[in-house]
């Protein structure tokens, strides 16, 4: 609670100086995610409705704006905008971090049909570069500083997860492009250390995606002992 409290200070500050302090209530009832580190957005959202990108009283931009900071809350989107989203539109703001065009489906049921594949070097994992914001996709250092203790990655593919569109729905980041890639970090003692979706989010209870029950169950059982396998009795 306190820390909201400075949240809303901070905003009703920011508010102030462009005379519109008295919107601040308003914005918040909306947009519950600014009581956060999200609240370097406000001015950004106070912008776009000001000039006509967004209409607060329209439920379906303030819906789509709601999964707009959903999205940058959980991918490395929250550090590259500043807080008026580098004088992006909202469209723009969904092509730079991967988001299909602003859209607002309703959650879908999601059918597991799930490929393993063992990344054994960076050139495997580079061939997802553009499929993906991880960082061991994105760089070798970073591939080489989380695999230089033993770990090592596969990655899930469900069904032909290439084509799903990047869009976020209501159950985001558990929503069908979330699902369709999936990277799986294990230890040299076959023990799952990380499970990260394709929107580059982990946030369970547990610090992961999903739990390793739930792995299971979407992976079937053989997929999910050739992870836990070692790749030499993979091949």
């Amino acid at each position: 609670m306190i820390m909201e409290e400075e949240y809303k200070k901070e905003i009703t500050r920011r508010f102030a100086e462009l005379g519109a302090e008295s919107e601040v209530e308003s914005y918040l009832a909306l947009f519950p995610e600014l009581n956060s580190r999200l609240s370097k957005f406000a001015i950004g959202i106070l912008r776009w409705n000001t000039v006509g990108l967004i209409d607060i009283c329209n439920p379906d931009d303030v819906s789509r704006v709601r999964l707009i900071l959903k999205v940058l809350d959980q991918t490395p989107g929250f550090d590259f905008f500043d807080d008026t989203f580098n004088e992006c539109s909202p469209e723009m703001v969904c092509e730079i971090i991967g988001m299909s065009p602003m859209a607002l489906p309703s959650e879908q049921v999601i059918e597991f049909n799930y490929t393993v594949k063992y990344i054994g070097n960076y050139a495997e994992a580079r061939q997802y570069f553009d499929m993906t914001s991880w960082c061991i996709v994105i760089s070798e250092e970073s591939f080489n500083a989380y695999t230089a203790n033993g770990n090592r990655f596969y990655f899930c593919g469900n069904g032909e997860w290439w084509k799903v569109p990047c869009i976020p729905d209501m159950s985001f980041p558990r929503d069908c492009f979330g699902y369709s890639l999936i990277a799986v970090e294990v230890s040299p003692e076959n023990k799952i250390v990380s499970i990260t979706s394709r929107w580059n989010t982990c946030g369970g209870d547990d610090g992961n995606f999903i739990t390793e029950d739930e792995l299971k169950s979407i992976l079937g059982n053989e997929n999910y002992n050739k992870i836990l396998c070692k790749p030499t009795e993979n091949h």
